[in-house]
């Protein structure tokens, strides 16, 4: 080279070879800047090669994917480009050309990132460096759910998680308690918001969620005293091309349990053998008429000239669909430039209830956009909306679909829909009961309409600077929600018929008289602003600092009108018109809070770790002076398995990771929620309550003046200032481990809660009557939540085979600590109605019932009874009636024989005081692989722990009026011939039917069950196709699959057919759906 350059200068050749370098360097800046062809291979972490696989140019539109066989070949700008590597479900690559021409590039799965990294207050943290008790699932594991709403997508999936599906009415979903203790608090990328709003999102836009469910939970202040579901939705990944994704399904529900209905000649049969027991059908001509009239009920005879027809009518078969619609579609696009990356989502799902003319459907936007401005700056800007309908007949009542349901039980058999079957003529049926009605009268056309539209809009944009202290960065948010609900109901009139088959004439028989037309519009408005400093740094290696410090607050204005017509004045036009008896309710509610955020974090090498936090909160709930409380909480974490000393042990080998952590904080809440009623809203003002009672005055009392109603005021009473926060307080221990490289994780924790200051009225003060107000209800009561979660899984993978297997458990119960001011007459009346240290089921008699021990076989065995069973000496007792515990032995079966012998009391929907709890055992069990394209997942769910206890049907059996149960009645005890009270008795699994029944004149817990079940709630089997099956139609990957929802359940209430999740006494509730779903996953 050296000889060369001489060459070049040397005197005699200068010009000519200064003119040779020129081309030189020139040439050499050219070949720098012409494209150069990079090729290679993308394979996953077993060695699979990955088609599809999208490869961008760094900063440049120029980009490709991998064929069939995980090759590419992409020409680049010079020999120094960037490609970024990306693909669905992996994480994504930036990797240097650097002059190389060949490639060999290995993705990892991005679950194994999102198993690493959770959600905490107001930051992310490693997995394991997290000191908090915190549960997590990712998106893979939520969309295997085919179901209508987030919540019933977790269910059985995480530990922490208490959940009961009281209803499956379209549009409804999973009651969701983390460990038993309330409604929890909902954040939605950093929102603060309830149920309603997690439910309603679709559950593909959602990336992960994540459970805290510790004293961590501090940092959020007021509304998190019981626990915080983080959710983070999807976003787009910087320089990934354009991704569109297709999710489809169709499914066709039923009813999962229902209990089988007596068809008509098993009704008469049953009234007729009631009848016999009570002694109110005898001699010998009422007896063969009765024989020759269940003849023709069990062949069905059927003569139109005469009008005798006997045949039966299954209501429940008849109304009831076995194959209900429901289908869903979401269309997502993502993808991003080298600064700035997006996400857009529409999504629609419409479900038909298995009654005709139900139906909900829902429509989801989402967008999620973020901006790199410069180094320092990132911008971001997201919408979330939904518009959500529901429509059906608009029935008496509050609830429609109660009328549904009560008609089905309290319809009778041997009555059908239309007089002399013309389907013009709604049949008058008679007798009924709980005011059931014809169902083929329960249409929008006949009945009217009611329509429900919830529409919701939320637009929050975020703002994000790095700051020249190296580690401190600044965050802004500001979001505003608006909420607009719009009901309107139109409850009509109509004729019921009856048909004189010898004039052929069809006579109204009935009427229903009762109209209402109301239109209500409710209307929210929230505010939310929230600025942070993040300090997070790392010094000498070893020293890893975080913080947060920062200002929330939360602006909440509602505004509910009702306005109301009942009767109708004009049927026809379908508006409210000036009457007389129109009625207007008006309400407003605004609600603010302010908040000072603050939380430090430290750990050594990642393995010493604490981390504290605090919230100072002001609510305007109480009094001024006293509106602002402090909430603190600290948690710590112990990595052993870091320490050097165990690194080096043989235990190492097969235990990969041990943490201890244990955490502390504290909450307040200001009862807006919780205890509403016991402290009203502005309660520590004076005033009055206006539209409180009123009085019929005269406008003239010594003349004749007309007479007018003169709404009434109310005094409100000494101004309530002796109650403040509520204080709750938590503690955590727990532990995780992994075994075999990670492979096996086991994660426990241990935990209680304790709430004191409970709003209760102090019984030892007395006012006197006279004084026209009561005693002011101070922060008395406490009472504890305490128990045990924790979740194994093996994750592993053979070859080609992937596969995992996982189970998670909760246990919580309540524990009533302190009842103020409790006074009792004796010792028995302090044991039966005692509540201080007890669980909080029992409570207020709740629970008491009498222990059966047996069923008396013979009369003879009843005779020779030496306890009184039935209150008289047992001459009112059967064989198949129940045999009770006569507990203190005095030979009398009454009060005093009573124990608490159930989980939960009676679940009656007027009184949510007493109302079944979830199960205070909840589980989850989880198994799937995944092969060669083929995947499968089954995930169980179950709740033991619980009781049902029934009433009325459930006990009372059959009735002139209406339906009855099978179970309760043909497998009751009865006679050989049940026209024959001196023929034998045939055993049964229930106690004889008849009116004077002493196995149900109280509470026992044969007819009170234990709930412990086991449900199949999701199974998917689906197939990815290769990709050089799809390719030519540029889908990069395409699945099908088949789901089914709910198809097991294996539960302790199969002798009452009921779904176990139900919660009323009757058991004719709208259980749960089965599922059968076929779909698509379509990616391009």
């Amino acid at each position: 080279m050296k000889h060369f350059l001489n060459e070049l200068i040397s005197a005699g050749n200068r010009r000519k070879n200064f003119f040779l370098l020129l081309v030189v360097l020139v040439s050499s800046a050219m070949l720098q800047a012409q494209n150069v062809a990079v090729s290679g291979i993308v394979k996953d972490v077993t060695g699979e090669p990955l088609p599809g696989v999208n490869i961008m140019e760094k900063g440049t539109t120029n980009g490709t994917i991998t064929n069939v066989d995980g090759k590419f070949t992409l020409s680049v700008k010079g020999a120094n480009a960037v490609l970024t590597v990306s693909f669905v479900g992996y994480a994504p690559q930036d990797i240097s050309v650097k002059g190389k021409r060949n490639l060999d590039v290995t993705l990892k799965e991005d679950t194994e990132l999102l198993d690493e990294v959770v959600v905490v207050g107001y930051a992310t943290q490693k997995k394991t460096t997290v000191a908090a008790a915190v549960s997590s699932v990712n998106n893979k594991d939520l969309s295997r759910s085919t179901s209508t709403s987030a919540a019933n997508a977790l269910v059985g999936k995480v530990s922490g998680i208490t959940a009961r599906q009281k209803s499956g009415q379209p549009g409804t979903s999973t009651n969701l308690q983390i460990r038993n203790m309330g409604t929890p608090l909902y954040v939605i990328d950093g929102i603060m918001k309830d149920e309603t709003a997690f439910n309603a999102l679709d559950i593909h836009d959602i990336e992960n969620v994540s459970i805290l469910k510790d004293g961590a939970a501090a940092i959020y202040g007021v509304k998190a005293a019981n626990g915080v579901v983080l959710i983070t939705t999807k976003t787009g990944k910087k320089g990934q091309k354009p991704q569109v994704n297709l999710n489809a399904h169709m499914g066709w529900q039923g009813w999962t349990k229902y209990p089988e209905l007596l068809n008509a000649y098993q009704w008469k049969w049953g009234n007729y053998m009631k009848q016999v027991n009570d002694g109110n059908l005898t001699g010998a001509d009422n007896i063969a008429n009765a024989k020759a009239d269940l003849e023709k009920w069990r062949t069905g005879y059927y003569n139109p000239s005469t009008g005798e027809d006997y045949r039966g009518y299954d209501w429940k078969d008849s109304f009831v669909s076995n194959a209900a619609p429901q289908y869903y579609v979401n269309a997502n696009i993502n993808g991003g430039t080298e600064k700035s990356d997006y996400y857009i989502s529409v999504g629609h799902i419409d479900q038909d209830a298995v009654f005709k003319e139900y139906n909900y459907n829902r429509t989801n936007l989402q967008a999620n956009f973020n901006m790199q401005l410069n180094d320092k700056l990132k911008v971001g800007f997201q919408a979330l909306g939904k518009i959500e309908q529901n429509v059906n007949p608009a029935l008496p009542g509050g609830d429609d679909y109660f009328q549904m349901r009560n008609s089905i039980f309290n319809l009778i058999p041997t009555m059908r829909p239309y007089a002399n079957d013309n389907p013009d003529y709604l049949n008058y049926i008679s007798p009924t009961h709980d005011g059931a009605r014809n169902m083929a009268a329960y249409t929008i056309d006949n009945a009217g309409k009611h329509q429900k539209d919830f529409r919701t809009i939320q637009l929050s944009a975020n703002l994000e600077y790095k700051t020249p202290l190296p580690g401190l960065t600044a965050k802004g948010l500001l979001s505003y929600y608006y909420e607009n609900l719009h009901q309107e109901d139109n409850e009509k009139s109509w004729n019921e018929y009856t048909y004189d088959p010898a004039t052929q004439e069809y006579k109204v028989a009935s009427t229903k008289t009762d109209t209402y037309r109301g239109n209500i519009t409710n209307q929210r408005v929230e505010m939310m602003g929230q600025f942070t400093l993040n300090y997070d740094r790392i010094f000498a290696k070893d020293h890893h600092v975080t913080a947060v410090a920062g200002f929330e607050f939360f602006k909440e204005d509602r505004k509910n009108m009702n306005v109301y017509q009942s009767p109708v004045e004009n049927p026809f036009v379908e508006m409210i018109t000036t009457n007389a008896n129109n009625k207007v309710d008006n309400s407003a509610r605004t609600i603010t809070t302010a908040s000072f955020i603050f939380r430090a974090g430290y750990s050594y090498k990642e393995k010493y770790i604490v981390d504290f936090a605090g919230r100072y909160d002001a609510s305007w709930r109480f009094l001024p002076g006293n509106q602002w409380g402090f909430f603190p909480s600290i948690s710590g974490a112990w990595r052993l398995s870091e320490e050097e000393f165990y690194k080096d042990s043989k235990v190492a080998d097969w235990i990969s990771s041990i943490k201890l952590r244990a955490s502390y904080g504290e909450m307040g809440d200001d009862m807006a929620t919780n205890f509403n009623s016991s402290y009203p809203d502005f309660a520590y003002l004076p005033g009055y309550t206006f539209n409180n009672g009123g009085a019929i005055i005269s406008s003239n009392p010594l003349g004749n003046g007309g007479d007018s109603y003169t709404t009434g005021t109310i005094y409100n009473g000494i101004p309530q200032t002796g109650l403040s926060w509520m204080k709750i307080s938590m503690l955590n221990v727990g532990f995780d481990m992994g075994f075999l490289n990670d492979r096996l994780k086991l994660e426990v924790d241990f935990f209680k809660r304790k709430r004191s200051g409970i709003p209760a009225t102090p019984t030892d003060i007395i006012y006197p009557y006279e004084a026209g107000y009561s005693v002011q209800k101070q922060n008395l009561n406490s009472d504890q939540v305490s128990g045990v979660d924790g979740m194994v899984k093996w994750n592993d993978r053979v070859n080609d085979f992937n596969y995992f297997v996982g189970v998670n458990l909760t246990l919580a119960r309540q524990k009533t600590l302190n009842n103020y001011g409790e006074v009792f007459l004796n010792g028995w009346d302090q044991y039966r109605w005692a509540q201080t240290n007890r669980w909080s089921n029992v409570q207020n008699g709740a629970v008491w019932m009498w222990e059966t021990i047996g069923v008396f076989q013979t009369q003879e065995e009843i005779d020779n009874y030496p306890v009184n069973i039935d209150g008289a000496n047992n001459v009112n007792l059967r064989p198949g009636d129940l045999i009770f515990k006569d507990v203190n032995g005095d030979g009398l079966i009454d009060d005093y024989d009573k124990r608490p012998l159930g989980y939960a009391a009676t679940d009656y929907d007027w009184d949510n005081g007493n109302a079944n709890k979830n199960p205070l055992l909840s589980m989850g069990i989880n198994f799937g692989f995944e092969y060669k394209g083929i995947d499968f997942a089954a995930d169980f769910a179950g709740g033991f722990m619980n009781t049902f206890i029934g009433d009325w049907h459930v006990k009372y059996g059959i009735g002139t009026d209406q339906m009855g149960y099978v179970y309760n009645v043909v497998d009751s005890w009865q006679h050989e011939d049940i026209f024959d009270t001196k023929s034998p008795w045939k055993p049964g699994k229930f106690p004889a039917v008849r009116s004077n029944n002493p196995s149900i004149r109280d509470w026992n817990d044969f007819y009170a069950k234990e709930i412990n079940y086991l449900r199949l709630r999701n199974l998917v089997i689906g197939y990815t196709l290769p990709v050089k099956w799809t390719k030519k139609a540029l889908i990069q990957k395409l699945r099908v699959y088949f789901e089914g929802s709910n198809l097991l359940c294996w539960d302790s209430l199969n002798d009452f057919g009921f779904d176990p999740e139900i919660s009323s006494v009757t058991g004719f509730d709208y259980p749960q759906h089965k599922v059968y779903t076929v779909g698509v996953n379509v990616t391009f």
